[in-house]
């Protein structure tokens, strides 16, 4: 056999071993290598290298102890572990999860456990041997078991115990401790394999002679093996009712580590030669059939040091080149040749043959049958193909329309004549009559009739919506064509229908239709719909991002008959809407609808400069459904069942807040002024990280829930102090969410000028600082209100002075002399009676003036005795005639303002000296009320009343009485009423609002109440 011949059966074989790995625990099904997904962390992808010792612990996160320190991974990025104080652990040789707790074995000696509550520390000492821990064990008992470089230990909850002769175990050196299924402990000291049964406390020597044991591990059949780091044996040993046997053999690269998977497959790991298995090895013989996995096959390194499968099923290779992860695909390869890309795909013609025709780029076009491929005729590139109602397959491309015969392709027509030699086919569809529809790019859309090419009119003058970019054709021969834009036309003999934004259309470009039943799909630019019974109904699907861009859209009715799934392939990936949550969708428009995803990192392999074939995805006769995907074409088995996964468990890993890192536990009370706060969230899938979508809202600030994509990562800037919750779920690929929110509450505090005690007595000095300005204001204007009163007063005594000394002391002179010429008349003429009426006239008027300058240089009367002062005027008027006068106050008595005062009085004492000396009444009255709302003075007498000549506010020509008491009241804004009746008298009403009467407007309750003691005073007395 030829080296080359011999390379290509070992790779055989490990196509068919690795695949075993992933079976189940039931039994091994053969796959190919293809249908095995690889992926690696080294240096270069932010992972660590020297992968020593790997471990998961109860919450989900995978611990790898290395040469540098320990990391933890969730699937999505590393985080070293930070010890606390100043202990580093250095080089990390061993890893045990035991319970919540990390047991942590150092190269240099001793060990840590990592737990909730920290960090303890188990340093070597007289029972702790020193040295590298090799392996770390816990027996049925709960005990940990370490073997060290000095010795084994044993360690029981509360003190460690080294085990040497007394537990009948000899030696200096431990290598390797083991715990198996029955409770068997398993050790090995420099040269012999020892075994202690379950409860006993004396080893027993197996007769096995070993040279430093490696690793030892149990096989589902009880066989307990065992592997040397150095000579490359591998040990198989049999204890059975306490006899025990035991194989050997010799591999040509040493194993030093390995691991039994759930479906008993062996794994081997090698110091150069990658990783080797076996599958369900039951006899050491079974080792020649080992297949490897290597560098070559893009392994991190061909140095392996550890393995371990998580609870997912995943497992994970730790190498000196950094971390190897291997799962079951969900997607398997079609079989197409390598290289092969933007593949136009379309189902058999028979029903149940399940073909499948594929016209690639830049290759010609395939059929694959049963496995086996044919090469046809039409050559690269094929950008569509579809199949009409018929069951023919129609190709398009460059090259011209092809159409099937039997198994081959037959060239149809070529393009029409006005198209390029490079012209692309967009899209396809067969009417009714038999006519071939075809949309090309930068073209438009043509009818083949007769052999004939008939260009269609575009519906629009958009130069977007020039040709469709995909077509189908219903079950009654109805056209659907889709366009750029958010239209989609449909077409039927020579009628035609538009659907778009008045319709209720929302999606973009319209990519995908899927024809099924009494429904119509269409897929766009921006999610997917339905047409039923000719409206349109969107489907409202998670707004994470992941159906933009939907190109092909395919129905699965269920076998049991409970409805129709949809499998929907996406920019983002490829996706399972399940017939329940279509049902619940159909009952209510506002559904938020859950999904399934399978392999969100495959993508599409578009070309930049190549037109994409539309639809990506069909489903063939057998019922496979297959997708083109930048690894090319791969198919999955929608019946195959699929475990049903709990939702993810999302955890907040950190909080910083101005780059310092802060407690993310308990409540935390950040500190004022806090500007930047980042929170850290994470869930864990080890086995799809790249599936999982975060949401996440903080209660305080966030209206609702933000969809955050695959980012890990919330950040606010500027909030405010006060309370706030964050709080975060995660979806996995089924989108199903987390069984709980992870939580982090925190406020932040006020500021010192935002506490409520700093606000207080700001507020209240504020209040003290605008009282003193106020009271500084009133002082100030009361000042200027006392200087201009005496400025007035002074004012009115000079005018005082100078009537006194010219007008009434000449008017005085002048009826002296008058008087005198009297004198010289005889009595009882009539001239002299004249002159002395004239002169009785006179001393009336010279009295009044002296009246007036008598006020002008008193003032006005105090503000508490105003209805005193006219009172006592009234009583001196009594006296000098028959008029009657009387005067009454309603109301409290209240300080009016110092120039209103001065105003009401000069307007009543007016209104009382000229009903007295003209009005000829016989009663004169005053009523003053002092109200809440308003001040009024009434003059009122029963005489002869005013003329009706004189009641305007100009008064009596060359008279100023009424003139003067209307200039009176403008100046202080007070209303004047004049009434007059012959029969009745005359009254004069002053009304003031009270805001401008009173120095303090009176409080309605507090009047009342005084008004009430007023009155009780009154009639006590």
């Amino acid at each position: 056999m030829t080296p080359h011949s011999m390379s290509s059966t070992r790779w055989r074989l490990a196509a068919i071993v690795l695949a075993l790995a992933f079976s189940g625990a039931a039994h091994a099904q053969v796959r190919s290598l293809d249908q095995l997904e690889h992926r690696r962390w080294v240096a270069a992808d932010g992972g660590p290298s020297q992968v020593g010792a790997i471990a998961q612990t109860r919450d989900g996160y995978l611990w790898l102890g290395t040469n540098e320190s320990l990391f933890r991974f969730d699937g999505f990025r590393f985080v070293r572990y930070e010890a606390p104080g100043l202990n580093t652990l250095g080089i990390v040789a061993s890893l045990l999860a035991v319970d919540d707790e990390l047991w942590v074995g150092l190269r240099f000696g001793g060990v840590r456990v990592i737990g909730p509550r920290g960090m303890r520390e188990h340093l070597p000492g007289p029972n702790l041997p020193e040295g590298a821990i090799y392996s770390i064990a816990r027996d049925r008992t709960g005990a940990i078991w370490i073997a060290a470089d000095d010795g084994l230990a044993r360690y029981n909850g509360a003190d460690w115990e080294l085990v040497s002769a007394r537990w009948h175990f000899p030696g200096k050196k431990a290598r390797a401790v083991f715990v198996d299924g029955g409770g068997t402990v398993w050790a090995a000291n420099e040269n012999r394999l020892l075994y202690l049964p379950k409860g006993e406390r004396h080893f027993i020597d197996s007769g096995l002679a070993v040279d430093w044991v490696s690793q030892i591990a149990q096989a589902p059949d009880g066989a307990i093996w065992l592997t040397e780091r150095y000579s490359g044996k591998i040990h198989r040993v049999v204890l059975l009712d306490g006899h025990l046997t035991y194989s050997s053999l010799t591999t040509g690269t040493p194993a030093i580590g390995l691991l039994f998977d759930r479906g008993g497959g062996l794994w081997l790991s090698t110091t150069g030669n990658g990783v080797q298995y076996v599958a369900n090895p039951t006899s050491i013989g079974a080792l020649d059939s080992r297949a490897s996995f290597t560098a070559r096959d893009g392994l991190s390194s061909d140095f392996i040091w550890k393995m371990l499968e998580d609870g997912e099923g995943n497992l994970w290779v730790g190498s000196n080149g950094g971390l190897d992860r291997f799962r079951q695909r969900a997607l398997m390869p079609a079989g197409f040749p390598p290289g092969s890309l933007n593949f136009a795909l379309v189902a058999g013609n028979d029903g149940n043959d399940g073909s499948l025709w594929a016209g690639p780029s830049n290759r010609p076009a395939m059929r694959l049958m049963d496995g086996a491929m044919d090469v046809l005729d039409m050559p690269a590139p094929v950008s569509c193909a579809m199949r009409d109602l018929e069951g023919t397959i129609w190709m398009g491309g460059p090259s011209g329309i092809w159409r099937s015969r039997g198994a081959h392709l037959e060239k149809f027509a070529g393009l029409p004549p006005a198209a390029l030699a490079e012209s692309s086919v967009r899209a396809m569809a067969r009417d009714a009559a038999g006519d071939l529809w075809v949309s090309f790019n930068r073209l438009g859309l043509f009818r083949l009739h007769d052999g004939v090419w008939i260009a269609t009119p575009p519906p629009s003058p958009s130069a977007n919506q020039r040709m469709p970019v995909t077509a189908s054709a219903d079950a009654k021969g109805r056209l659907w064509f889709g366009y750029r834009d958010n239209l989609l036309v449909t077409r039927e003999g020579d009628g035609e229908k538009r659907w778009g934004q008045a319709d209720g259309m929302d999606i973009g470009h319209v990519t995908a239709i899927t024809h099924h039943g009494q429904r119509t799909w269409i897929g766009g630019q921006r999610g997917i719909g339905y047409i039923d019974s000719e409206r349109y109904r969107a489907l409202r699907l998670p707004d994470n991002g992941l159906f933009a861009n939907i190109y092909a859209i395919i129905v699965v009715p269920r076998k049991d008959g409970s409805g129709d799934d949809l499998w929907v392939h996406s920019r983002s990936g490829i996706f399972q809407l399940t017939a329940a949550e279509l049902a619940r969708a159909y009952a209510a428009a506002d559904y938020r609808i859950g999904y399934r995803s399978y392999d969100l990192m495959g993508g599409l392999a578009n070309a930049p400069y190549q037109v994409l074939p539309l639809p990506t995805a069909v489903r063939s006769g057998d019922g496979r459904l297959w997708f083109s995907t930048s690894n090319g074409v791969a198919w999955i088995d929608p019946e195959r069942p699929r475990p049903e996964l709990a939702g993810p468990t999302v955890l907040i890993e950190s909080v910083h807040v101005d780059g310092v890192r802060a407690a993310s536990g308990a409540p935390a009370l950040l500190s004022a002024g806090a500007q930047r706060i980042v929170i850290d969230y994470t869930a864990l899938s080890l086995s799809a990280p790249e599936r999982l979508n975060f949401r996440y809202r903080l209660d305080g600030y966030d209206a609702g829930w933000q969809d955050a994509g695959r980012q890990r990562e919330a950040v606010y800037t500027g909030l405010n102090a006060g309370k706030y919750r964050f709080r975060v779920l995660a979806h996995n690929q089924d989108g199903l969410p987390s069984s709980r929110e992870a939580v982090f509450e925190f406020s932040i505090a006020p500021a010192l000028y935002r506490q409520p005690l700093f606000l207080l007595l700001a507020g209240a000095l504020a209040f003290a600082a605008l009282w003193m300005l106020y009271r500084i204001n009133m002082r100030r204007a009361a000042e200027r209100l006392r200087e201009r009163i005496e400025e007035r007063h002074s004012e009115r005594e000079r005018i005082a002075r100078d009537l006194h000394d010219t007008l009434l002391q000449g008017v005085h002179g002048l009826i002296l002399r008058f008087q005198a010429i009297v004198y010289t008349i005889p009595a009882g003429s009539p001239a002299r009676r004249s002159l002395e009426e004239a002169l009785d006239r006179a001393d009336e008027v010279l009295i009044e003036g002296r009246d007036r300058v008598r006020d002008l240089r008193t003032g006005a009367v105090d503000l508490s005795e105003l209805h005193d002062a006219l009172a006592a005027l009234g009583a001196e008027l009594e006296q000098k005639g028959g008029t009657r006068f009387a005067l009454m106050v309603r109301g409290v008595p209240a300080p009016l303002r110092p120039l209103v005062r001065d105003e009401v009085y000069q307007v009543g004492h007016e209104a009382v000296v000229n009903a007295f000396r003209h009005a000829r009444a016989l009663h004169v009255k005053v009523d003053i009320e002092y109200g809440a709302r308003q001040f009024q003075m009434t003059v009122s007498d029963d005489g002869l009343g005013i003329a009706p000549a004189y009641l305007t506010p100009m008064g009596r020509i060359d008279h100023w009485g009424l003139r003067g008491m209307h200039e009176r009241i403008g100046r202080i804004g007070a209303q004047l009423a004049i009434h007059s009746d012959p029969a009745r008298g005359s009254e004069v009403r002053l009304s003031i609002k009270a805001q401008l009467a009173y120095r303090r407007a009176p409080r309605r309750l507090f009047a009342w109440l005084r008004k009430k003691m007023i009155q009780g005073e009154t009639n006590e007395s």
